[in-house]
């Protein structure tokens, strides 16, 4: 079984006649131009002729980026097979398909062969993210990604389903707001938190080898450049891996080739991943041009209505408004289902953010769950931000195939509905 790097969470797996690539993220700023990738790709379009088929592990663009895939030639995109985990919105799978791509859709945690010898297990994890099981030549390959599991019941159904892993990657550094600039200790204690996670995962596991990956990119935005501060650096990572819990692991730079199982000198990628990211930080942070209120109030408005006819309206009108500062206009506005936004004074924020982030959660379904991975807000002293956040769970949650209503709230009450908008 060989492996190619890609980059970031991508890399493609080769076993017979099988070439199974996952989250190919290529180029191009995501998150509303709040993460670039650290390190070039080299991967080219052209190349993925040969692919047979694609893993999306979950919608984000570091993992899911359409822009991306349009640039593969049209006649290659027809040879393709996507894989995705099955869901209620269909979202993915039919973007794919208006691309060319076949498309095969998993079911949760049952075995699919696509190959001779080839066979994969896609789990859900919160409704968002799924990892993937890799079986082929007598090798098990595990790819967590992004999943973050808060009990240990259930790493250990995948540990028993599994059985003993050769090679494990994972997620090495945190992806989203962790503090305001200057909030230093905040930064640190995510940094750390992410570190023990890692531990839970292979102190469970313990695979004989270990990648850890989907943490090469830069916070890129002016308004979140200073997260860069206290990322867990992948030298830093491997050390960790090695002195605390004694777990081989190996780091590889894009185009790296390697054969599962093998020995690999991780210097080189090591050095290479600090002389990027150096670079990076040295180019200019991006910038935004400004929204003007009456922008923002319309697409709110737009927005309020949208929801009012897909979900129960007395539910929206319930929900507490929040007040947010637009810190670019200097304007206070409150937002809510029943008045859309209008302009205050005197009340305490709940969060303060460009108005070109606000736009941002309102044009899109995902924008509040954008603009807590971006990590483009500060949060006054004393505010509650939740209010602000639980206001774009709606369309979230319709962006989900989910109905708030009624009954949704009673479930969620009930704790029957999973909460995987938390924040």
């Amino acid at each position: 079984m060989r492996l190619v790097w890609v980059n970031h969470a991508s890399f493609l797996v080769e076993s017979g006649n099988i070439r199974l690539l996952c989250d190919p993220w290529i180029e191009g700023t995501i998150f509303n131009n709040g993460w670039r990738l650290m390190s070039p790709t080299q991967l080219r379009y052209e190349a993925f002729e040969g692919v047979t088929h694609i893993w999306f592990s979950h919608e984000h663009p570091d993992h899911f980026f359409p822009p991306n895939l349009r640039n593969i030639p049209a006649d290659i995109r027809r040879t393709i097979t996507v894989l995705f985990h099955e869901t209620r919105d269909k979202r993915v799978v039919n973007t794919c398909k208006s691309l060319g791509f076949a498309v095969r859709e998993l079911p949760n945690y049952m075995p699919v062969l696509i190959g001779p010898d080839f066979r994969i297990v896609c789990g859900l994890n919160d409704l968002i993210d799924s990892w993937m099981a890799i079986f082929a030549e007598g090798k098990a390959v595990l790819n967590l990604n992004d999943c973050v599991f808060p009990k240990r019941e259930e790493l250990l159904a995948i540990r028993r389903m599994t059985g003993q892993i050769d090679l494990m990657l994972s997620q090495f550094s945190y992806a989203n707001w962790v503090g305001n600039p200057g909030d230093l200790d905040a930064h640190r204690a995510h940094a750390t938190r992410k570190r023990e996670q890692l531990k839970a995962q292979i102190e469970l596991f313990r695979p004989r080898q270990f990648i850890p990956f989907a943490s090469y990119v830069y916070f890129c935005h002016e308004e979140n450049f200073h997260m860069n501060q206290s990322v867990n650096r992948i030298g830093d990572i491997r050390r960790f891996l090695a002195d605390e819990l004694q777990q081989e692991s190996l780091v590889l730079y894009p185009a790296d080739e390697w054969e599962v199982g093998a020995p690999h000198d991780s210097a080189d990628a090591i050095e290479r991943y600090d002389s990027d990211f150096k670079i990076d930080l040295d180019v200019p942070p991006l910038t935004s041009r400004s929204v003007d209120l009456e922008t923002l109030q319309t697409a709110m408005s737009e927005l309020v209505d949208k929801c009012k006819k897909r979900n129960n309206s007395l539910v929206l009108n319930a929900m507490p408004s929040s007040v947010i500062r637009l810190a670019d206009l200097r304007q206070d506005a409150e937002i809510s289902y029943r008045r859309g936004m209008q302009p205050v004074h005197g009340k305490q924020a709940d969060i303060v953010l460009s108005s070109d982030s606000m736009l941002h959660c309102i044009k899109t379904d995902w924008g509040g769950e954008t603009l807590k991975i971006n990590g483009r807000f500060e949060v006054p002293s004393g505010a509650n931000a939740v209010r602000f956040f639980k206001l774009f769970r709606v369309p979230q949650y319709n962006g989900y195939g989910e109905n708030v209503d009624l009954r949704f709230v009673a479930a969620r009450l009930l704790g029957t509905v999973r909460n995987y908008a938390s924040n």
